[in-house]
């Protein structure tokens, strides 16, 4: 008898194989774990960056440590660097400017500064033209004299060829508009680069570039002022086009483009944009006037772009409201006689 119940013990229970539809609800219980995991850690980052202060959200932004194309504040807009260089060795910057973005109010302020902009002061080389500082230290160089001027950190830029500019223009369709001026040059090698006839038509990438490059005893301003028309029209041009057209347009061209903005991100505000009228921007040229300054042999005398720091400063206080508007003293002559 007890052998019988020492054999019964030592008999082990066989485990029975799960069948289709225990299997089936395992899997499913599964799922369901990690899916509750996701959702537990998107709201426990989404808690954390609730947790941080405006200021350090703000200051991850505008340092470019946050790492995406999205703005901490409306009221303070995006920056970004946009700069076109020709195909010279060593490489120049013939066209600089700041686009301050306001995707949360559809806003955007385009300010341009003239190539001969002054620089001075910076690793004891005296004054140096802007266009020389990208020649010097490439995009961080250039990048780091625009802050100073402004007293702003611009954490995205965008650069643009001869070649992503002109495919740019080209894979648009071109571009109609009127030309000022009859506009002609030759390279060093006596071979026509720039061969534009004054009058209504449509610009072509090579002759857009030819456009934007352009310069003749007037100087650097009426460059600026002519860069400064051809953006808006472009973007007057491309307003007027269906929406996701827009859409793929930004997609496929800005991957030509050496920017730290993502084709979708561009893509995304072309299509935030997609109503915004080219009225609706606002263009500005960073605030100066032409001054002549001896150069270091004291034989000649150069044109820069004197700029001034408190109109400059002016400018980026609408940009992001640090500023707030003047009263208006007719408004304010009536609350006097009201009193």
């Amino acid at each position: 008898m007890n052998d019988t119940k020492e054999k019964k013990k030592s008999v082990k229970k066989r485990r029975i194989p799960p069948t289709g539809g225990h299997r089936w609800f395992r899997i499913i219980g599964i799922a369901v774990v990690i899916i509750l995991m996701i959702v537990f850690c998107v709201l426990a980052w989404n808690h954390y960056r609730a947790s941080q202060s405006p200021a350090d959200r703000l200051d991850a932004v505008q340092s470019g440590f946050d790492g995406s194309f999205t703005q901490a504040s409306a009221d303070v807009p995006l920056y970004v660097l946009v700069i076109g260089i020709d195909g010279k060795d060593p490489q120049q910057a013939n066209f600089i400017g700041v686009a301050a973005i306001n995707k949360d109010k559809k806003h955007i302020d385009f300010i341009m500064l003239p190539d001969n902009t002054k620089i001075e002061g910076r690793k004891k080389k005296g004054i140096q033209e802007l266009q020389n500082v990208y020649t010097e230290g490439d995009l961080s160089l250039t990048r780091a004299v625009v802050e100073d001027t402004f007293h702003i950190p611009i954490p995205f830029y965008a650069v643009f060829t001869a070649d992503s500019f002109s495919k740019m223009v080209d894979m648009s369709g071109g571009l109609p508009m009127y030309v000022e001026k009859d506009m002609y040059h030759a390279d060093s090698n006596g071979d026509t680069d720039i061969n534009i006839f004054q009058g209504y038509q449509k610009l072509n990438g090579q002759e857009a570039l030819g456009y934007m490059r352009y310069i003749d005893e007037e100087g650097y301003l009426p460059r600026t002022q002519r860069q400064e028309r051809f953006v808006k029209l472009f973007y007057a041009d491309r307003e007027d086009r269906f929406g996701i057209s827009n859409v793929l347009f930004m997609y496929r061209f800005w991957n030509t483009v050496d920017s730290n903005i993502s084709a979708k991100d561009m893509a995304k505000l072309a299509f935030a944009f997609r109503n915004i009228p080219a009225d609706d921007i606002s263009f500005y040229i960073l605030p100066g006037e032409a001054m002549r300054e001896k150069s270091e042999n004291d034989k000649s005398t150069d044109l820069y772009w004197t700029f001034d720091p408190v109109e400059v400063q002016k400018i980026i206080g609408t940009t992001n409201n640090a500023i707030s508007t003047p009263p208006d003293p007719e408004s304010k002559n009536q609350e006097n006689k009201k009193e």
